[in-house]
C-alpha cells in the first residue's frame, strides 16, 4: 500500500489548551467563544454557551477540538476561532492537507485514545503522546477520496438514522393513541359502562412518617431520579440505615402504589411500585397515589396516569417560578372515567397487548441505532486502514506515486515548516 507510517506532528500542529483566569469568562459575548472540554461538544461543533477576553491558548476555525481530559477521545470541530481550556487540544491540519482529513481520522481513533489516558484523579494525555502518535498518511489525492468516499457513506447511514428515529417517534404517537381509545371506551366494546369520578374517591391516603416512627434497620430510598422515563420503571440502589434517613424520606410505599412526580421537570418520570419494593421510603417529590383495591386497578390508573392528555392537563396547575409544581390536591382532584374491575382488566390487556408489540419493534429499533454507530466505527477504520479506497488506487497509480506520493507530501512539508522556522528567527 501507498501509505506511509508516520507521526501525527508530521502533518499537524498541536496545541494544548491552557486555562485562562476565571475572571474572564463571560455569558455578554466578551472576547472568544470558549470550549473547556468535551461537556459541550455537538454532532459535529461544540454549543457556544461561554465567552473569554483573556485567552490563553487559540484554535482556529475548522481545527479538530480533541478531549484530552476526562474524557480522552472524544473530537468536535471548532466554528471559529476560539479559547481552548485545559480539557481540550486543537489539532490542526497544515495548508496542504484537508481539516476533514484529520478530524475523520482522530475519530477513527476515539477508542484507541480512550484507553491511553493515564492519571489518578483525571484520566488524560500529553502534548508528547499526541505528537508521537503512529499514524498511516495517504497521498493528498487520495486523501480527498477518503474524505468524499466517508461523506457519501456516513449520508447514507445518517439517512438511515433518521428513518429508524422517525419510526420510534411514531410508535410515541402510536402509544398515546391507545390510551387515548382506551380510556375514551373505544378500545374494546365488550368493557362495561363508564362513570366519571374524582381521583381521590377511589384512593387511599398515603400518611407521611416520622424517622422516629416503627424504625427499620435499613431501607431503600426512591426519589424521582430513581424512575427510568424511558421504560417507566423504578431503578433504585440507594441503601440507607434508618438513622441515616434523607430529610425528604417522608412516604412508606407499597407494592401497586403509583408514583406521580409533581415537579415540572420530572412530570413523566411516572412509575408503579413493584414488589420488590413494597415497604421501602419514597420521598415527597411524590404524589402517591394508592388505588383502592375494590374499585381501582393499578395498571389501570398507571396507564391513565401516562396519558399526556393527563399530564398536559396536570401541568396547567403548577406554581412557582425556580422549581414550578403541583400539588397532590391537584392531582387527586382530576376526572377519572372508569368502569367495573373486571371491564378495567380487560382495557389494561388490550393495552397491554399492543403496547408489547410497540416494545418488540422499539427493541428492533434500538438494536438497529446500535449497529448503525459500530458502522460507523467500522467505516472509519476500513478508511483509515486503506480498504476503503482500495479499488480507487488501483485505477489512479499516478495519483500516488512520485510527486504525488504521500512520501514527497511529507518532504515536502518537513521544508515548508523549516523555512518558516528561519522566516521567523530572521524577523526576530
Amino acid at each position: 500500500m501507498s501509505w506511509v507510517n508516520c507521526k501525527l506532528s508530521g502533518f499537524c500542529d498541536i496545541v494544548m489548551g491552557q486555562s485562562p483566569p476565571s475572571s474572564s469568562y463571560n455569558e455578554k459575548k466578551d472576547g472568544l467563544p470558549f470550549f473547556q472540554g468535551k461537556a459541550g461538544f455537538g454532532d459535529l461543533y461544540p454549543h457556544i454557551k461561554k465567552y473569554c477576553n483573556k485567552p490563553k491558548k487559540i484554535a482556529k476555525k475548522n481545527d479538530t477540538l480533541l478531549s484530552v481530559r476526562a474524557p480522552v477521545g472524544p473530537t468536535n470541530l471548532a466554528p471559529e476561532k476560539s479559547c481552548i481550556g485545559r480539557g481540550l487540544a486543537a489539532i490542526r491540519a497544515i495548508d496542504s492537507v484537508d481539516y476533514k482529513f484529520i478530524f475523520y481520522l482522530l475519530r477513527s481513533k476515539q477508542v484507541y485514545l480512550s484507553g491511553k489516558g493515564t492519571g489518578t484523579t483525571f484520566k488524560a494525555i500529553t502534548k508528547d503522546f499526541l505528537f508521537d502518535l503512529d499514524i498511516a498518511f495517504p497521498s493528498l489525492h487520495e486523501q480527498v477520496q477518503v474524505i468524499s468516499l466517508i461523506e457519501q457513506l456516513f449520508s447514507d447511514l445518517d439517512n438511515a438514522i433518521d428513518n429508524l428515529k422517525k419510526a420510534k417517534d411514531q410508535l410515541k404517537v402510536y402509544r398515546q393513541s391507545v390510551l387515548k381509545y382506551a380510556f375514551e371506551g373505544k378500545l374494546n366494546k365488550n368493557c362495561g359502562t363508564f362513570k366519571t369520578v374524582e381521583l381521590r374517591t377511589v384512593c387511599d391516603s398515603v400518611q407521611n412518617i416520622s424517622k422516629f416512627v416503627n424504625p427499620i434497620d435499613s431501607f431503600l430510598y426512591i426519589d424521582i431520579g430513581c424512575i427510568d422515563n424511558a421504560s417507566n420503571r423504578v431503578v433504585c440502589n440507594k441503601q440507607y440505615l434508618w438513622k441515616e434517613a434523607p430529610s425528604r424520606a417522608k412516604q412508606i410505599i407499597k407494592s401497586g402504589d403509583i408514583l406521580f412526580p409533581t415537579v415540572r421537570t420530572y412530570l413523566k418520570n411516572i412509575a408503579m411500585v413493584p414488589d420488590k419494593y413494597d415497604g421501602q421510603i419514597g420521598s415527597t417529590g411524590f404524589c402517591v397515589i394508592r388505588p383502592k383495591k375494590d374499585c381501582l386497578d393499578s395498571q389501570y390508573i398507571f396507564h391513565y396516569v401516562l396519558w399526556d392528555k393527563f399530564i398536559n392537563h396536570i401541568s396547567t396547575f403548577q406554581t412557582g417560578t425556580s422549581y414550578p409544581a403541583v400539588r397532590d390536591d391537584d392531582v387527586f382532584s382530576q376526572l377519572l372515567p372508569i368502569s367495573d374491575l373486571p371491564s378495567q382488566k380487560l382495557i389494561v390487556n388490550e393495552i397491554e397487548s399492543r403496547f408489547s408489540v410497540c416494545d418488540k419493534m422499539e427493541e428492533t429499533i434500538n438494536s438497529s441505532l446500535e449497529q448503525a454507530e459500530a458502522l460507523r466505527q467500522s467505516i472509519l477504520k476500513q478508511a483509515f486502514g486503506g480498504k476503503l479506497s482500495e479499488e480507487w488506487r488501483k485505477n489512479h497509480p499516478d495519483l500516488i506515486s512520485g510527486e504525488n506520493s504521500a512520501k514527497a507530501l511529507l518532504e515536502r512539508i518537513k521544508k515548508e515548516r523549516g523555512a518558516l522556522k528561519n522566516t521567523k528567527k530572521r524577523k526576530k
